[in-house]
């Protein structure tokens, strides 16, 4: 009878502890995320299906020079000089289709695209 009692007790244990609900945890992450940016539940609506964050960090929209960050899914780009971060597509996007525009895909490991920004307009301009 002790070993059914302690059995079932352990099942308990290990039960209450793998359905348990981590508010704490998700609490730290909850005001983390307020100073960082939201991330998508998958890729934007104009970009390919499969594994393109995995193979891609940023997206560089030649015609329109501004970036696109699938890790934190988060547009970049000028606004009366200065560089902006939106979740929300751009106004000067909203009328692209964004599926035919030309995107370059940039192999980049830095958190700030837009530093490079005279090099990126360089090297892909239409001329």
């Amino acid at each position: 009878m002790k070993k059914i009692s302690l059995v079932s007790a352990l099942v308990c244990i290990v039960f209450l502890f793998l359905t348990a609900d981590n508010s704490h945890a998700e609490g730290k992450s909850n005001k983390k995320m307020k100073t960082s940016y939201k991330k998508e539940s998958g890729p934007p609506p104009w970009a390919p299906a499969h594994g393109y964050r995995a193979k891609t960090r940023y997206v560089y929209f030649q015609d329109h020079n501004c970036y696109y960050d699938n890790d934190r899914g988060v547009y970049i780009y000028l606004k009366t000089g200065n560089w902006e971060i939106s979740a929300k597509i751009p106004d000067l996007l909203k009328n692209v289709d964004l599926s035919v525009a030309i995107k370059i895909d940039l192999d980049l490991n830095a958190d700030n695209p837009q530093k490079f920004n005279a090099e990126h307009r360089k090297k892909y301009s239409k001329g």
